[in-house]
């Protein structure tokens, strides 16, 4: 059965109702779904539902469609330019200016938040980070470069956007976007937000299958480790591997045989390599020269045989430049 206040949706946009009718359907409103309904289809439908050509020259009923346009346009630029802004929030979690900071990078802020409740486990001490880390990085994907950037970056936009459209809502006409409306963006943002969440976490998990396995290297950086020294020696890309040699060095370090894990050393003497993942991961890989024992960040420990160790010591001369 209909609702008795439906027939009288049309009078009240047009304000042709006593005000304390007008006070009535404003609270009715707000808990039937089938008046919400039949209110945003005379907004949205001008021509519709038994509205004539003349009735829609009504100055009220004119005005509140046009305060819906208006309305709409004004939501979508507010998260526009939230979503463009929130895009930099990190750039100010550093900034001097106490009032700029509390503004700018709250968007930053809440992300790094909400996304500490789903990957906090991931983050590494400040001594484990890599070299890649960069202002801003909030560390969920420390081995997933460029996930992590996008994190940082992507995350506050969507938070900033979010924000951004709720303060158009509440600047609107409050009888042309009512909680109804509200409650729809939130339920829509939520969705988003969980969406690309599960992104982040799928990639992220795919990435470490690829790095827990030695799977899909498609490119390192050398460097030799002495002591308290780092330097370069070698870049193998993608290019390089079309090299037997250098292939056949990948292959031997992807199926090193695994043993108990190790902590990564922080005394070296062997070879530090920066490695590229086809999953997107990249982790550094520690392997000593002499023992053949090759440990990676995230703890996991593979030794190479001695006639295998002795290739890769020829094919990178011992260490030498």
């Amino acid at each position: 059965m209909a609702c008795l206040y439906i027939e009288k949706i049309k009078d009240y946009l047009e304000e042709e109702l006593p005000q304390k009718e007008m006070d009535t359907m404003e609270k009715h409103l707000e808990s039937c779904a089938e008046c919400q309904e039949e209110l945003d289809k005379y907004l949205d439908n001008k021509l519709s539902l038994e509205i004539t050509p003349l009735d829609v020259e009504d100055e009220v009923l004119v005005s509140r469609i046009k305060a819906r346009i208006k309305g709409m346009r004004r939501i979508t630029l507010y998260g526009l330019l939230g979503f463009i802004i929130g895009s930099f929030s990190r750039f100010y979690t550093r900034d001097g200016f106490l009032l700029t900071k509390a503004i700018m990078a709250l968007p930053y802020k809440l992300a790094e938040f909400a996304l500490g409740i789903f990957f906090a486990g991931n983050g590494l001490s400040f001594g484990g980070r890599t070299d890649y880390f960069y202002q801003g990085a909030m560390g969920f994907f420390p081995y997933h470069p460029v996930l992590e950037c996008l994190a940082t970056t992507v995350t506050p936009a969507i938070i900033a956007s979010f924000i951004a459209v709720v303060i158009g809502y509440f600047l609107s006409d409050k009888r042309v976007f009512r909680r109804k409306n509200i409650i729809k963006f939130l339920a829509i943002w939520s969705i988003i937000f969980l969406v690309w969440t599960g992104i982040l976490y799928g990639t992220y998990n795919y990435a470490l299958g690829k790095i827990e396995n030695l799977e899909g290297i498609k490119a390192m950086t050398v460097y030799i480790a002495e002591k308290n020294s780092t330097s370069w020696l070698v870049r193998i890309d993608k290019d390089a591997l079309r090299d037997e040699k250098y292939s056949k060095l990948v292959t031997i370090i992807s199926k090193a045989k695994e043993i108990e894990r190790k902590i990564y050393p922080q005394e070296k003497d062997g070879y530090e390599m920066l490695v590229d993942f086809s999953g997107g991961g990249t982790i550094p890989i520690y392997l000593d020269r002499v023992s053949g024992e090759m440990i990676v960040r995230n703890g996991s420990a593979y030794r190479i045989s001695p006639e295998k160790l002795e290739y890769i010591n020829e094919v990178l001369g011992g260490g030498k430049k």
